[in-house]
């Protein structure tokens, strides 16, 4: 009875294996392996370098006052004659203040010189002021005698009208002034009106803060 269990256990085992081994190969040195596992690709390349970030542009600076440019006296040509007041020529002159700043203290003197000899002056009242940029009018007086003689007589380059003007500018230094001269010779337009012929301007002062008293160009 064993003998017959166990011939019956091969039967069943031999049927059991024969379809396993039908499905192997005859050669089994065909056989792959399995493939080993692919190692990942290191990249070699460098990433770019990151561009410097740009500068914004420097804000411009301010625009300094324009201190350069200073107040000028001008004549201009008149249709008319002087009006007169107690018997005596109102002469006007176009001031203009060119700087970009106001000007203070603005005094003027007007001098009449027959032949190279001071015969007048007036002098303007309290200092004034201008604005920046602004221009003006201006009148000082001379006696009809006086200037009737200038007006009649030779065109002598050592005879006229003398303005002289001092002034401060806001940014100059402390207690600095600044100058202006202007020389010209009224001469009679038919019928009635006024020319003039310049004879030099300057911008120096003297020591005394003050025009300066020296030849014109």
């Amino acid at each position: 009875m064993g003998k017959f269990f166990a011939a019956l256990i091969i039967v069943l085992l031999v049927g059991w294996l024969s379809p396993m081994c039908a499905r192997l190969p005859d050669d089994l040195s065909t056989v792959s392996a399995p493939a080993a596992p692919v190692a990942p690709v290191v990249s070699t390349a460098t990433a770019p370098a990151p561009e410097p970030a740009v500068a914004p542009p420097a804000p411009k600076p301010a625009p300094k006052p324009a201190l350069d440019r200073p107040i000028t006296v001008a004549t201009f040509r008149s249709r008319s004659m002087f009006p007169v007041e107690n018997g005596k020529y109102v002469v006007s002159v176009l001031r203009a203040n060119r700087a970009e700043v106001p000007a203070t203290g603005v005094r003027m003197t007007l001098t009449t010189r027959m032949q190279g000899e001071i015969v007048e002056r007036a002098e303007s009242g309290p200092a004034q002021s201008l604005a920046a940029g602004s221009t003006s009018y201006f009148g000082l007086t001379i006696s009809t005698v006086v200037l009737d003689a200038i007006l009649d007589g030779p065109e002598d380059r050592r005879s006229g009208l003398e303005w002289a003007l001092s002034y401060h500018l806001d940014g100059d230094a402390p207690g600095s002034t600044r100058c202006f001269r202007l020389r010209a010779l009224p001469r009679r337009r038919e019928p009635s009106g006024i020319s003039w012929v310049p004879l030099g301007e300057s911008q120096k002062c003297d020591p005394a803060g003050t025009p300066a008293d020296a030849p014109l160009r």
